[in-house]
């Protein structure tokens, strides 16, 4: 997200992500116009702040040692159903990409 703020040539642009990497854009093009998507705030569900303590627990060293170290107990599983559901917004993501790069 922050390398596509700065490399993209567009005045402003909506953002849907983790305060602290909009912080981070923020800093980074300081000349640009980001604007924060609505969420319910501090207060909402978790789906639907700014914020999450989990992510923030994530760091790239230890998604590395998971895909260097990756075992079948690592595995993740979820209803069928449920990764069906999933796939649609990213679906709509995805082709909303492929169509403004056409």
């Amino acid at each position: 997200l922050i390398e596509a703020a700065e490399r993209l040539p567009n005045p402003s642009f909506i953002v849907a992500t983790d305060r602290g990497i909009f912080y981070k854009m923020q800093q980074r093009v300081p000349g640009k116009r980001l604007i924060e998507a609505p969420t319910r705030g501090a207060g909402g569900s978790c789906q639907s702040c700014a914020h999450c303590p989990w992510m923030a627990m994530n760091r790239l060293s230890g998604i590395n040692h998971l895909l260097d170290h990756w075992s079948q107990k690592s595995e993740i599983l979820i209803d069928p159903a449920l990764a069906e559901a999933a796939m649609k917004p990213l679906t709509r993501m995805l082709e909303f990409k492929a169509s403004q790069s056409a």
